[in-house]
């Protein structure tokens, strides 16, 4: 599989967006008091000419268009990610780099957060929204870990700048950032480490080729995708974060890609090509990975935010 991580995915559709509506998703997680409940479904579509972002409820209803940007023209561009009160952080290069940027999710209060110049790819929020992590590059060349306030401010390296990194995250706990590397030579293993980049540990085997993480909201798990950096099927697994209990979630046989939890750990969304070969759609599945459905048909860089 080609690396499918949030700053690389390049599968673009220009067909009209077909939304399905044949999907419940109401149950909920009852002993998770604390845990968001489902609300809007974020994702990338070129509907228009250009890259946009866009949300929709997960029923498949209400289309809204969120972002009304010019072409970017890098790949990395856009990839939203929801903060714990709504507000959505994503990637463009209508300056000539590829700089962070804010917006509401009603369309409103867009603000540029980065203006060094420098590469920002894959934001995630912090789980008090107080800092962004993301990855960016140094005159090496390998995608490097970095954070910033969410200011943008206070900009910190914390990944080995040798070899190649993506697709951080923090845990739920915001005490760690969980992210896919070819630290010691591998082709991608997951990692796990402080958030000021101390003690880095790998909870992945070699031979899984693990990466685009996404943490479960309760903490307990990971779910990844498998052979990241090759041209080869993937699939989706689950794991603890100590690295037990590996679990796969969907069968071989396709390219399933960037998984991601629902606020309410109960769903998992994931790319696919199995329906259109050559293209991705966006699936929903249980968090155990029964009843995999199409929700969106060409929308890519799906993200799952929490209801108001």
């Amino acid at each position: 599989m080609t690396q499918m991580t949030h700053e690389r995915l390049c599968y673009f559709t220009t067909a009209a967006l077909l939304l399905l509506v044949n999907l419940l998703l109401g149950a909920t997680v009852a002993s998770a008091a604390d845990r968001g409940r489902n609300g809007r479904i974020a994702f990338v579509a070129d509907l228009n000419g250009t890259r946009q972002i866009y949300t929709v409820h997960p029923d498949g209803s209400d289309l809204f268009q969120v972002t009304d940007l010019p072409p970017a023209n890098d790949d990395a561009a856009l990839a939203p990610d929801f903060s714990p009160d709504g507000r959505i952080v994503f990637a463009h290069d209508m300056t000539g780099a590829l700089e962070l940027y804010v917006i509401n999710a009603d369309g409103s209060g867009l603000t540029q957060i980065t203006n060094d110049g420098a590469y920002h790819a894959s934001p995630h929020w912090s789980p008090d929204a107080s800092h962004i992590v993301f990855v960016t590059r140094t005159d090496l060349g390998p995608g490097v870990v970095a954070s910033i306030q969410a200011d943008g401010s206070d900009k910190k390296l914390l990944s080995n700048p040798v070899w190649d990194s993506s697709g951080p995250e923090y845990t739920t706990d915001g005490k760690h950032i969980v992210f896919a590397s070819q630290l010691d030579g591998l082709v991608s293993a997951l990692w796990v480490m402080e958030t000021d980049g101390r003690h880095p540990r790998r909870i992945t085997a070699p031979e899984l080729e693990a990466g685009s993480p996404d943490v479960s909201p309760d903490g307990r798990h990971v779910v990844v995708n498998n052979h990241h950096s090759l041209s080869v099927p993937s699939s989706i697994f689950k794991l603890s974060l100590d690295g037990s209990g590996l679990t796969p979630l969907t069968t071989a046989g396709y390219t399933d890609t960037l998984p991601v939890y629902s606020p309410d750990g109960s769903k998992i969304l994931f790319m696919t090509d199995r329906l259109s070969p050559g293209s991705f759609d966006t699936f929903v599945m249980n968090a155990d990975g029964s009843q995999q459905k199409r929700i969106i048909v060409g929308g890519f860089s799906p993200n799952w935010g929490t209801q108001p």
